[in-house]
């Protein structure tokens, strides 16, 4: 079985394929052009210097989010077409989750958190598979606050060492959760954009 998976929602976009279950390549885009730009050809590149084509892939993986709300949005919506365009079924991956994974094994509480700004983050907590805390829009100090003392910190916030999802993480919490496979997948925010809060303001203050 060959499986595409796309992250779309960090700064740098990344693709990965994975042949019966095993990771064959992994590529990123240019960070300095826009998601738009480059998903597209990357996916192409990818597939090509690996002797593939999108015909050929069995099934795709995605990050639905939470993240950039641009990125959740063109990964998703480029995934359900070439799902739609092959025939082939999506597994929708949470950012969190695929981010967790990169904490390693451990029995230790793992905290996803991901930079939503201004002392906000998008966090979950997850402990040897299972989750303890589903994902949500937090207060960063507060949430630390509850978490237990031995817990270890994932992310690009608040993480010893950053980290953001990528492609190869999203394909490999696919592969443990194929029973998600759907035909068509939707984006997950937590919490309104910056343009859909700042219109709410206006609106209360008007």
């Amino acid at each position: 079985m060959m499986m595409l998976a796309i992250e779309a929602t960090s700064a740098i976009a990344t693709v990965a394929l994975f042949q019966d279950g095993n990771l064959l390549a992994e590529r990123e885009a240019d960070a300095s052009k826009k998601h738009a730009e480059t998903l597209l050809p990357l996916i192409d590149e990818l597939l090509e210097e690996n002797g593939a084509t999108i015909s050929q892939i069995d099934l795709f993986a995605v990050d639905i989010g939470p993240g950039s709300f641009t990125g959740v949005r063109i990964g998703v919506s480029i995934v359900n077409a070439l799902a739609f365009a092959t025939g082939k079924k999506i597994v929708p991956i949470n950012a969190l989750y695929a981010l967790s994974l990169g904490a390693g094994e451990t029995e230790r509480p793992i905290a996803a958190m991901i930079d939503a700004r201004n002392g906000n983050a998008y966090a979950a907590l997850y402990q040897a598979g299972q989750t303890l805390l589903d994902p949500c829009a937090v207060e960063i100090e507060t949430w630390k606050a509850k978490l237990p003392p031995d817990t270890v910190l994932i992310g690009d916030t608040q993480a010893e060492t950053k980290t953001v999802p990528r492609a190869s993480l999203v394909g490999r919490a696919a592969l443990l959760h194929p029973e998600l496979a759907a035909d068509e997948v939707e984006p997950v925010y937590l919490r309104p954009s910056q343009a859909e809060r700042t219109k709410q303001n206006s609106v209360r203050e008007a």
